[in-house]
């Protein structure tokens, strides 16, 4: 399960530093116990409410005293008896009840309501926007062993006659109180810390560059410069995937050079284009165009100075009749390996679409032999050998059109044994109809499941065990939805597909993309590269979320529009001797919900950070705000990340 981090590495995200809280120690003193210890005594949620989910337990009293005579207790500066009283309720309660407004995202244990009062700090990354960062100061002093036991001894006895007397006067009102739980307005959600469900790869999150920047000479996205090379390095660990539609364009040439000026208006479509939808033949795409080994070599340092692996995608339409023809992709090879890049191999993009994207075709089972090729040219470099081989790539699968799964199947009869990983293609929507209503739409979200149901049933009927990855994926096709995928109601569809992705399964998942049409993660604004929301997203979700996926049963909302997610906290994010959870999830109801979190115990620091559009959903701003362990207004409309760190006990 979540284990304990042993390291002395202290969180800190180039800037947001995670502020460490270890709460009144006589909360140790307490006998910890779950909500299905207290349902055994006849109590309820609003028993919980009532005494802190703790009943006093004299077999484990002595140990209990003596972990809390190894506890400081902080002083909490500028705090109300009410800051106080909750920060109590959240680090002694296995059972947290919190308020979440509508349209909001939440990472890790909610606290409650109530503006918090902050020293304000500022994180600039050099090129970007400004983004507010606050904290609330915390010092810890010393408390007497002595001290502490008396305290804690007189809580405990006072909240073990207190239990009693409430389960005794009101255990008679059991049915009308359990109606408390049925509003509609509320949410139990059970994290079950006992074991994981999913483990994804540590590279799990991941970006994409496509393969039309090469053509369009990056002139927007100068990958040498300052501010190019410090966004890249937020999202390490990580593949840097080089493919895409004009992948099957591409002709490697050594010492190419570029002549004369570029010409905007005969630059290939960026990001496929119109070439993404289906009846619409894409001319531009019919002609080839070069890369030099040069450009090859900046990618390849690019994505090695921002601490990623590079993917690249090779031309499958370079054929000899119907077999592919391997010499350049042999020049490819012979050029990095001399060079000595790292990279990982794909071979073709979307070929079940090859049809109305290229109007030609390439049988599945042809391009399965072509694979097979493939491995065995890269085992004749020792470099090369050992390097990942990912495919097919096929586009969106879907029930009404399985002659999409039927490629996949057909071409994994023959090229399974050689492939790393099974690959393919999701988007939610059309990127030139999407509606605000559409990122919105729970059924928008559940396309996910549904999508992924189908290729883990081609897998499950084959007998395979190869990972799988989402090898390029994003909110709209097309290039993405304008105002919309580049704005701060993207970050719902991002952040639950992340969520879905580990929870199914899914290794990795390659965003699409980090630079380019209107879902990337970094845009140009007047010269200058500038995050989009869906990048600050992304961040948290790295420093905070670990690779391993607890399991969550969100009790009467399963896959309706409250969706909530739970992993084990990076450890680099915790303190030496914690271990910790993180959870996370949505609001798409138009009105505030309370969520009680059960499961969650021996709680010893709880961090927040909260992301808010600046001016509503479609906006492109985004203040960062962090509060440590005091309570918090929601707003609407709010992205809200949050770390809780136990102890062993």
């Amino acid at each position: 399960m979540c284990k304990p981090v042993n390291e002395t590495k202290v969180y800190d995200v180039h800037g947001l530093r995670d502020y460490y809280v270890s709460c009144r120690c006589w909360q140790h003193c307490i006998c910890k116990t779950s909500a299905s210890a207290l349902l055994q005594l006849g109590g309820c949620r609003f028993f919980q409410n009532v005494v802190f989910s703790v009943v006093l337990v004299a077999v484990r009293a002595k140990h209990s005293f003596h972990y809390c005579q190894m506890r400081p207790q902080p002083k909490m500066t500028a705090s109300s008896a009410a800051e106080e009283a909750l920060c109590d309720e959240v680090l002694s309660n296995g059972d947290v009840d919190i308020d979440v407004n509508s349209s909001t995202m939440i990472l890790g244990v909610p606290v409650a309501n109530e503006e918090v009062h902050s020293e304000d700090a500022s994180m600039l990354v050099e090129g970007t926007t400004p983004v507010e960062l606050r904290h609330t100061n915390v010092t810890t002093v010393p408390k007497e062993p002595s001290t502490c036991w008396k305290t804690g001894a007189r809580y405990c006895i006072v909240t073990f006659c207190c239990l009693n007397v409430v389960m005794l006067v009101f255990g008679g009102l059991w049915p009308a109180l359990s109606q408390y739980s049925k509003d509609d307005h509320k949410r139990i959600v059970i994290i079950q810390t006992d074991h994981l469900v999913q483990v994804v790869n540590e590279r799990f999150l991941s970006v994409a560059l496509d393969s039309s920047q090469i053509h369009r000479r990056f002139k927007k996205f100068d990958m040498k410069s300052k501010a190019a090379r410090m966004l890249g390095t937020y999202l390490s660990p990580g593949y840097l995937r080089v493919g895409g539609t004009a992948a099957d364009r591409l002709i490697f040439v050594e010492n190419h050079v570029q002549d004369g000026k570029f010409d905007e208006s005969e630059a290939l479509p960026l990001d496929g284009g119109s070439c993404a939808y289906e009846g619409e033949m894409c001319t531009k795409q019919q002609r080839f165009f070069n890369m030099s080994g040069e450009t090859l070599t900046e990618l390849h340092n690019y994505a090695k100075m921002a601490g990623m692996d590079m993917i690249f995608d090779l031309n499958a339409l370079l054929r000899k009749g119907k077999d592919w023809d391997d010499t350049n992709a042999k020049e490819l090879l012979d050029y990095a390996s001399k060079q000595e890049l790292k990279l990982h191999w794909q071979l073709g993009n979307e070929p079940n679409a090859y049809r109305h994207k290229f109007d030609t075709f390439v049988e599945a089972s042809q391009l399965g032999e072509d694979f097979v090729n493939l491995r065995e040219l890269l085992n004749q470099y020792p470099r090369y050998s050992r390097s990942f081989l990912l495919g097919p790539d096929i586009t969106r699968p879907r029930p009404l059109k399985l002659a999409d799964l039927d490629y996949l199947r057909e071409f994994l009869r023959t090229a399974a044994p050689r492939l790393n990983a099974v690959t393919w293609h999701q988007y939610y929507l059309n990127g030139r109809e999407a509606t605000l209503q559409d990122f919105l739409n729970v059924e928008t979200y559940n396309v996910l499941y549904e999508q992924i149901g189908l290729v883990k049933n081609v897998m499950k009927s084959m007998a395979l065990g190869t990972p799988v990855w989402l090898g390029e994926t994003g909110t709209a096709f097309g290039g993405g939805a304008a105002e919309l995928s580049d704005r701060f109601v993207g970050s719902f569809l991002w952040l639950d597909k992340l969520g879905v992705a580990a929870s199914e399964g899914i290794k990795v998942v390659i965003r699409q993309s980090l630079f380019g049409g209107h879902y990337g993660l970094i845009r140009n604004d007047h010269g200058s590269l500038v995050p989009n929301p869906d990048f600050w997203v992304s961040i948290l979700y790295k420093r905070l979320v670990g690779t391993g996926v607890v399991g969550v049963t969100l009790l009467k909302d399963f896959k309706g529009p409250v969706r909530i997610y739970c992993h084990c906290t990076e450890p680099s994010a915790l303190h030496p001797g914690l271990g910790g959870v993180t959870i996370f999830g949505i609001n798409l109801l138009s009105d505030a919900i309370e969520l009680s979190l059960q499961g969650t115990h021996n709680v010893s620091s709880v961090d927040r950070y909260i992301l808010q559009g600046e001016t509503g959903l479609q906006s492109q701003l985004v203040s960062i705000f962090l509060s440590v362990c005091l309570r918090f207004k929601y707003v609407k409309s709010s992205i809200l990340f949050f770390l809780f760190s136990y102890t062993f006990i």
